[in-house]
């Protein structure tokens, strides 16, 4: 069959194996096609040996356009023979002609629907514009040639591409040797083994992945196997490079600062986000991450300063606002948060604060009295502000013995004001099952569902309120419902949660 390498050198982005010119990877492809004329099944009125080896030899010298006209003129005496419509369809793709080469490609195909070049052809073709259309002419060559690496490899990336990380991985385990090569295919195939916590075999496929041209998210994605498996000192020696640059690369100094911190170091974890604060002064990740440390050890102070200072920086980031609220509520300032949080809504009306009251919430609970008198006069004082009678009602709701009325009268004045505050509406969906009025519960749970379709919280109360109602018709398509948010949760937050987060970054290197 054709040799693979053609293929397998331009399999991770769909380019020429010299150039981004489909022309120099197609004229590559048929330097062994020669070698199939021998075994390959005569077609009925096939074209003479000579002919072909005309037009075979006319291709390997770049002239396309003579091989074109060549393979007109053999076509009108042997229309059938599908090795001159597939080296046709080469000849048309040497000119960049992708529509001609592809339809001459599927005429050889139908009369040969399992000719191997004409098959490599079409796929190239599809491959190389990143479409997936390509996976049924794959999946074909490999019933012929089911040890195929290229071809595995090839179908390895479309699944990645389609995060489809089983079917990655099974493609590119058959396909090592031809990926040992592939930095790119190596690092896809590394981050899906990451991403299922194959972490002991990702390692060494993405230090293999690892060089000049990779990608900084096979870096970090090394450092997240490593440190997954608790290898700390080799997960901060993989971020070095990055941690040593000048200036400081961010999210490398964010990573490593996860990393400190899970050892108990949290000094170097500070100085690692102050340092990348300093040296990236107009970032925003650093500043968040800082005021997080702040918030879990109990110094809001320290994270509201320096917010602050972000602040002059990047005034108009919302999420500054947002979690420096977070931080004025954590030191019961809760005026200051109040203004905050306002800020954030008017700079990105999208951004919820809402998810992070209850932990607003139980971060006061060891003063538990204290805290709930401050939710109170926080509503009192703020009467038409929804997030703040939310929080009383939520406050409310830890108490051992919970005042329900209170709690129900500030979670319905929080819906009244904002019909969108789906946290209130689930609070009361959640009261009225437990206080028995299966009714209620089904309004609010309804109501939640309405503002946000994917609320879990609700699919549950109103599963559990229909089935005591004996309403059970619904309850097949919210089940399934919530199975599938459970599996895109599983998805989101799995092991690779970290990964896909980095990952995600806008920096090509």
């Amino acid at each position: 069959m054709i040799s693979t390498s053609p293929r397998g050198l331009s399999a991770q982005s769909g380019t020429g194996l010299c150039s981004a010119q489909s022309r120099l990877l197609i004229l590559c492809a048929f330097l062994a096609l020669s070698e199939l004329w021998a075994s390959a099944e005569q077609p009925k009125s096939s074209t003479n040996n000579e002919t072909l080896r005309r037009l075979v030899d006319t291709l390997k010298g770049g002239d396309f356009n003579g091989a074109v006209t060549l393979s007109s003129l053999a076509l009108r005496s042997s229309p059938n023979d599908y090795r001159v419509w597939t080296l046709r369809g080469m000849a048309y793709g040497g000119l960049q002609k992708s529509p001609s080469a592809e339809a001459a490609f599927k005429h050889a195909l139908r009369l040969a629907p399992y000719y191997l070049p004409a098959l490599e052809g079409e796929a190239q073709l599809r491959y190389q514009r990143s479409d997936d259309s390509a996976r049924p002419y794959l999946s074909r060559i490999l019933i012929v040639s089911p040890d195929d690496q290229t071809t595995h490899e090839m179908l390895g990336v479309l699944d990645f591409k389609k995060n489809d990380c089983a079917g990655a991985i099974l493609h590119f385990d058959h396909a090592r040797q031809s990926l040992s090569t592939q930095p790119e295919g190596l690092s896809m195939f590394g981050k899906c083994l990451a991403s299922v916590g194959r972490y002991e075999e990702a390692i060494p496929v993405l230090k293999n992945a690892l060089g000049p041209s990779s990608k900084q998210s096979t870096r970090y994605t090394l450092a997240l196997c490593q440190w997954s498996l608790k290898l700390n000192k080799d997960a901060l020696q993989t971020l070095e490079p990055k941690l040593s640059e000048e200036p400081v690369d961010e999210k490398a100094a964010e990573f490593a600062a996860d990393i400190y911190e899970s050892q108990g170091d949290t000094q170097r974890a500070i100085d690692v986000l102050r340092k990348a604060i300093l040296q990236n002064p107009k970032t925003s990740d650093a500043y968040l991450r800082f005021a997080e440390l702040t918030y879990q050890h109990g110094s809001p102070k320290i994270g509201i300063d320096f917010l602050t200072a972000g602040m002059t920086q990047l005034p108009r980031e919302a999420r500054f606002y947002l979690v420096r609220g977070i931080l004025f509520c954590q030191l019961g300032e809760f005026d200051k948060a109040y203004e905050d949080f306002q800020s954030a809504n008017q700079l990105d009306p999208e951004l919820s604060y809402v998810d992070v009251a209850k932990g607003i919430v139980r971060s006061q609970t060891h003063k538990s009295a204290e805290a709930l008198a401050q939710f109170r006069e926080a509503a009192k004082q703020h009467p038409n502000q929804a997030l703040a009678q939310y929080l009383l009602a939520e406050a409310l709701s830890e108490q051992e013995k919970p005042e329900i009325s209170e709690e129900i009268r500030a979670a319905t004045r929080a819906t009244q004001l904002d019909p969108k505050l789906v946290a209130a509406q689930d609070l009361l969906a959640g009261i009225y099952l437990q206080e028995g009025n299966k009714q209620r519960a089904i309004e609010y749970s309804h109501a939640a569902l309405a503002a946000d379709p994917n609320d879990q919280q609700a699919l549950y109360h109103l599963i559990l309120a229909l089935r005591e109602t004996g309403k059970k018709a619904e309850i097949p398509d919210l089940m399934k419902k919530m199975a599938e948010l459970k599996r895109a949760e599983r998805s989101e937050y799995g092991p690779g949660m970290r990964l896909r987060r980095l990952s995600a970054s806008s920096d090509p290197n």
